[in-house]
């Protein structure tokens, strides 16, 4: 905001460019749409966009008969009572990684039309996101794969249960050995029980989990601090005092929809006595949770460990127990002032305050944390512990083990569960190289991707809303997957698939979810109770216990070499550079729907492209502006991507987000932004530091929607 002569008061401003009173603002006020918007020189025209929403609405009314054979609640009343223009409700799950999210899903004469969070539900309670929201699209998306194809010649699920069963044969003779399986990680009864059948009857096999995108360091931290990979749940309704580490915990981390929620109410006033909470961020890149802050510091995120160990020592030094081995010699990266505030809070409310660290930071700084709020009794009081039961942990170190393994024709046969990862795997492990080593791939995926094609078998697979299967959130707490709609395109379900893999015998998923509950539901009549569950969507009362871990000191010190950022410097030769999950398409997956690829980034703005985002001092150094479009040199390999100066970045950063430049997505996705992917290494996976600026002396347009709106200077009615 700016002080204006005209006026008293402040003057309020939506973009820079309106505060520069710039002349490409001054043309905008007086012009609807920018000259030629319609018709740039991006492939994907407005119009021809228009023209693909249509068809996926359009395939939504082609669906209505597609009703799911098995019965499932509340529908219980033939197709022709249904009162047309009357919706009926569902209760279903969408899981995400490991994250499960209840959800109450609107149908319209057996068409699924929007989607709401569960209110029973603890990973929505009623509310939800824009993956969510966005998922109705995918479920109607004609560019999802609609066959099974063997080297490139279409075939028939039959088909591939004839190969299958005569591989069957072969590998439990041998044990499984030279088979393998990539899945994606998951949190789901069902699944955990196919896959313990499918190591029993291959026990010679081997099981990888990948997720480009994951809490994977979070885990690893809870390992180093407590001796096992514990879950945290955060409970910030409980917090008076918070402070992110690098976390943007209210859009970017997981389980950001009951973040948001226990949030607002410790914020909320409702009295004059009552307090809000009190949030500090520490983070590289201008975020939503910083946009919330009370007070906000600018750092790298390579120097948000040296903060936090300042802060432990601080804490040290007032008198609380921080159980960490801390060396004298860190440097100092915070003012004074700015520490000494935040450690007099802390220790004014034990019990009451939270350290919360972002998934992109290193183990070492998780267990920190861990060990911060032990000491300040936080630990049982706004973040409990569990066991993460159910579930296979997403690994990097697993996929670069696998990779090996490919390299050395250890692997005859690899079953792809999902997943992309000749798209979206570590430049540095090569893995669309070693994958054509196998004799045999197959691949189950919702689209003909990149990993597709290169693959032996490419299987559909069917979204969640056409699925039966189960979860467990985060907390634990059981749900059921049941579908609202007969797959559009024939999909099969991973439930299926890998009963086939596991037994060489078919089973429908159906018949396999209500196996899994047989042991689950134990008390009173079982059909009562499957009834009642598929109603609520969950089981009432199934979380995990809650677990009192000890620090495991010693554990840690000898991990103290595991800080990958000790001691490195930045300089203009030296960027730091930091990757983060897209707001719009995540690492990838959701490149082709187009509400996503439509949604302005909620700090930048900007949709359609990614970008890499620099501070204003930095681009001053550089001498560029937004829409330069730079060479990013990093480890030996480049990438050209458009510069985007955005103000509260760190100096001598950048920042780009992951997902775009996908070439194998659908219409919509493909060739859309740039793949940065072509730069991250399994090593250092989000930030590290090495990355060299360079102008191309190129142009590149980008979409900014930050003055979309303006009414100032025309009539409000044209």
């Amino acid at each position: 905001m700016k002080k204006a002569k005209h006026i008293s008061g402040k003057e309020y401003w939506r973009s820079l460019d309106q505060l520069a009173d710039t002349p490409e603002f001054r043309e905008f006020l007086y012009r609807e749409f920018p000259e030629n918007a319609s018709e740039m020189t991006n492939p994907l025209t407005r119009r021809k966009f228009l023209t693909l929403m249509g068809a996926s609405i359009a395939l939504a009314g082609l669906a209505g008969c597609r009703k799911p054979v098995e019965k499932i609640v509340p529908y219980v009343k033939a197709a022709e009572d249904i009162i047309p223009g009357i919706p009926k409700y569902y209760a279903t799950t969408m899981p995400l990684g490991l994250s499960a999210y209840g959800l109450l899903v609107e149908s319209h004469e057996g068409r699924p039309t929007k989607i709401e969070g569960n209110a029973l539900h603890p990973s929505t309670l009623g509310k939800s996101n824009v993956f969510l929201q966005a998922a109705i699209l995918g479920l109607y998306d004609p560019d999802r794969s609609k066959d099974f194809i063997f080297e490139g010649n279409k075939k028939e699920w039959s088909d591939f249960v004839d190969y299958w069963r005569e591989r069957f044969s072969s590998f439990r003779d041998n044990k499984g050995e030279g088979l393998a399986v990539l899945s994606e990680s998951f949190a789901s009864p069902t699944l955990y029980r196919l896959r313990a059948q499918f190591l029993r009857a291959f026990p010679q096999a081997r099981w990888y989990a990948y997720e480009p995108v994951s809490d994977e360091q979070i885990y690893q931290g809870m390992e180093l601090a407590a001796g096992k990979p514990l879950q945290p749940i955060v409970h910030y309704e409980k917090a008076k005092i918070i402070c992110a580490l690098d976390s943007d915990f209210l859009f970017n981390e997981s389980e950001n929809i009951t973040a948001n929620k226990g949030f607002a109410a410790a914020r909320r006033v409702l009295k004059e006595t009552d307090e809000m909470n009190r949030l500090y961020v520490v983070e590289s890149c201008f975020s939503v949770s910083a946009g919330m802050a009370d007070h906000r510091l600018r750092l790298p995120a390579s120097r948000v460990m040296d903060f936090a160990l300042e802060l432990a020592a601080e804490l040290k030094r007032q008198g609380l127990a921080v159980d960490f081995p801390i060396g004298n010699d860190q440097d100092s990266v915070a003012p004074k002032k700015w520490i000494n505030a935040l450690v007099q809070d802390l220790l004014a409310h034990k019990g009451h305050s939270l350290i919360v660290a972002g998934r992109k930071q290193p183990a070492l700084l998780h267990a920190l944390v861990f060990s911060i709020n032990a000491a300040l009794g936080n630990n049982g009081q706004t973040v409990t512990y569990h066991d993460p039961l159910d579930r296979v942990l997403p690994s990097t170190s697993a996929l670069a083990e696998l990779t090996k393994a490919l390299q050395n024709e250890e692997v005859d046969t690899l079953f792809l569960m999902g997943g992309n990862p000749v798209y979206n795997a570590p430049a540095d492990l090569e893995f669309a190289k070693a994958l054509k080593k196998a004799q045999q791939i197959i691949h189950l995926s919702p689209y003909l991707d990149e990993t597709s094609q290169l693959a032996h078998w490419h299987l559909p697979m069917a979204h969640f809303l056409e699925s039966w299967s189960d979860a467990r959130s985060l907390d634990g707490t059981l749900s059921v997957i049941q579908p609202l709609i007969e797959p559009l395109f024939g999909g099969k379900n991973p439930i299926e698939v890998l009963q086939l893999l596991a037994t060489g015998e078919e089973v429908s998923a159906y018949e396999n979810v209500r196996l899994t509950w047989q042991t689950i539901l134990k008390k009173g009549a079982f059909d009562e109770q499957w009834r009642r569950l598929l109603h609520d969507g969950m089981l009432s009362d199934s979380a995990a216990g809650v677990i009192n871990p000890r620090f495991n000191s010693a554990n840690v010190k000898n991990h103290l070499d595991k800080n990958p950022f000790s001691k490195i410097k930045t300089d203009m030769d030296h960027l730091e550079i930091v990757f983060q999950p897209s707001a719009a398409v995540f690492d990838g997956r959701f490149a082709n729907n187009g509400w996503l690829q439509e949604m302005p980034d909620p700090v930048t703005k900007l949709a359609w492209d990614n970008t890499a985002i620099i501070s204003p001092k930095t681009a001053k150094a550089l001498r560029v502006s937004n829409g330069d479009l730079l060479n990013v040199e990093y480890l030996g390999r480049t990438l050209e991507i458009p510069a985007y100066v955005l103000p509260g970045h760190a100096d001598e950063a950048l920042t780009i987000s992951l997902g775009y430049g996908r070439m194998a997505s659908g219409r919509i996705g493909d060739r859309v932004g740039f793949n940065a992917y072509r730069l991250r290494t399994s090593e250092q996976p989000y930030i590290n530091v090495g990355a060299r600026l360079s102008k191309t002396g190129k142009k590149y347009p980008l979409a900014n929607l930050q003055d979309h709106g303006s009414m100032e200077g025309r009539p409000l009615v044209r």
